[in-house]
């Protein structure tokens, strides 16, 4: 534990007391599970704009993507980031048939599209784990930053940053989130906006920082990382990101939240633009993290032989930059940190009541429904937070894990669904099961088919099922029968 930092403590407390005053201002403004869940559909293009952007930036985005960038350089833009972005695009090209289908959920989406019921336990399941497991990342980075820089034990914050977040979300779900996300996207982008300014004077300009990255190391510049990614594992981590957007169940909140369709393509539009110049200059700031750290002898810690590159930024913070900068810059890590934990512990409250709790009781009032929406949310963010003090990874691991899971599953088939309507439902149906469980068996087994990577394993088992099925189905003929 290092020793406690009065300003960086006294910044994170006045942070939690005031998303909490949300919390409680949000909780009499909830006065339905419609509310609760998707804002009464009532958002406007402001609100939903920066709750989407808030909620797409993540301790991945801030932590794990500079700790990439300090171990592997620039090549993350093409293999993670391209990926994320051109999904982003492809979102809005989607949103004007989705909306006015005013489906919830992505389970909705799925039920609606196959015209099988069981579409919606099945696909919960799915995001039920891939959102569970956002939310173990997320408490990890938000307690591994903040315990490096306010000396509070790791341990210790996991638990209290858990706690705060689950009292304000259950307390006014959509309502507390999105506002929160509002004053969290604006610091965020600010923030770093300031923190790259003063590092890029630090450090004498961008020209400067880019050389001295170069004379560390030339592979750090390269879009290949120097041979540690080949063209095949890049093409398969842009696959992966890429995949995740449409079939992100927060995505699907956020359409369904806001008012009209015209409405959900601004916010997606200006959201795109709006993290297409924040990700530039968090890698940009990521480059200039490396070469201020490795400049000024300071050393990331080593566990079990391993570096742990998701160190980079709070040792920057703690150690490098003047308080003052390292306060801004706090701001914006706990800002892009917590607006997405709040919104996967939303999601994951949702996905149980919604998808699965709704299905097997199809009867339940709405009274009943808030209920297991909140109960859902407190259980399942205590279980993260228990995982968290001892996560089984990296920040990144865990992000690229489940980006796997959900792109074996849904991307294929989905889009397939969307665009084609001729395919059978009970083939997407059979495609996102089988592509989901092979994807998750590919990645635990470090690529099932030796050097191939797990999501073509995944997204092609599902590709091949999804043209098998629906041409076995066309033979057998007849319609989707639910098998609930």
């Amino acid at each position: 534990m290092s020793e406690v930092n009065p300003y960086y403590l006294g910044a994170f407390v006045t942070y939690l007391v005031v998303v909490l005053g949300i919390g409680v201002w949000a909780y009499r403004r909830t006065r339905s599970v419609l509310d609760f869940w998707v804002y009464g559909q009532s958002m406007g293009p402001g609100l939903a704009t920066w709750s989407l952007v808030a909620n797409f930036v993540s301790s991945v985005s801030v932590i794990g993507f500079i700790g990439v960038v300090y171990t592997e350089g620039y090549a993350l833009m093409g293999h993670t980031i391209l990926g994320l972005m051109l999904g982003l695009a492809a979102l809005y090209f989607v949103v004007g048939y989705v909306r006015p289908l005013n489906v919830l959920t992505f389970p909705d989406l799925m039920a609606r599209v196959t015209g099988i019921q069981a579409s919606r336990p099945l696909a919960g399941t799915i995001l039920l784990v891939s959102g569970w497991l956002y939310l173990v990342m997320q408490l990890a980075g938000a307690s591994l930053l903040v315990t490096a820089i306010t000396g509070v034990p790791y341990q210790q914050m996991v638990w209290v940053i858990a706690g705060v977040f689950i009292v304000y979300t259950v307390l006014g779900g959509l309502v507390s989130v999105a506002w929160t996300d509002l004053l969290q996207g604006v610091l965020m982008v600010t923030a770093v906006a300031v923190a790259l300014g003063f590092m890029i004077v630090d450090q004498g300009g961008l020209t400067s920082i880019n050389e001295s990255l170069t004379a560390l190391d030339p592979s750090r510049v390269s879009p290949t990382a120097g041979g540690a990614y080949t063209l095949l594992g890049i093409s398969a981590s842009f696959l992966a990101f890429f995949g995740t957007i449409l079939t992100e169940q927060d995505m699907l909140i956020r359409i369904a939240a806001t008012r009209d369709v015209r409405t959900a393509k601004i916010h997606v539009a200006a959201a795109g633009v709006i993290l297409s110049v924040l990700y530039t200059l968090l890698v940009l700031l990521g480059g200039a993290t490396t070469v201020a750290l490795v400049g000024a002898g300071i050393e990331l810690p080593v566990e079990g032989g391993r570096l742990i590159a998701d160190a980079a930024f709070p040792a920057l913070i703690t150690q490098y930059v003047p308080t003052g900068v390292g306060v801004v810059i706090i701001l914006a890590v706990m800002s892009a940190i917590l607006s997405t934990t709040d919104t996967r512990l939303h999601a994951v409250g949702m996905t149980v009541a919604r998808d699965l709790y709704s299905w097997l009781r199809p009867d339940a009032t709405e009274r009943r429904l808030m209920r297991v929406s909140r109960a859902s949310t407190i259980v399942l963010g205590l279980t993260a937070a228990a995982v968290a003090v001892d996560p089984p990874g990296t920040i990144y691991d865990l992000y690229a894990f489940r980006a796997v899971i959900i792109t074996s599953a849904f991307f294929i088939p989905v889009y397939a669904a969307v665009f084609w309507t001729a395919i059978d439902g009970r083939a997407v149906f059979g495609a996102v099961a089988g592509g989901g469980v092979m994807g998750l068996i590919a990645h635990a087994a470090g690529g099932a088919l030796g050097a191939v990577p797990s999501t073509f394993v995944g997204v092609g088992t599902a590709t091949l099922l999804l043209l098998a099925f629906h041409a076995a189905f066309r033979r057998i003929g007849g319609t989707p029968a639910d098998p609930r």
